[in-house]
């Protein structure tokens, strides 16, 4: 009964320590997201970690795959001339 508790917590522990070690790489909610995520924790779990709810993460995600290029990126490659 605890253990999903403590889990949270501990995951909760060190996102903080991340953002002090490393403010600018953690700066918005979905790197934060992201973060939490990678130690085990749905997104729902995550987003109300960062102060945020599911829905939002879900039109943050989908605003940033929008934005980008069909390879991931945002910049475009320049042909070279011949």
């Amino acid at each position: 009964m605890w253990l999903p508790v403590i889990g949270k917590a501990l995951a909760y522990l060190c996102l903080n320590q991340a953002v002090e070690k490393e403010p600018k790489k953690y700066k918005g909610v979905l790197k934060k997201v992201k973060f939490l995520q990678g130690l085990g924790l749905s997104r729902d779990e995550a987003a109300r970690a960062v102060g945020s709810s599911a829905a939002s993460v879900q039109v943050r995600i989908s605003q940033t795959k929008h934005s980008r290029g069909r390879n991931g990126t945002t910049k475009t490659k320049k042909k070279k001339r011949r």
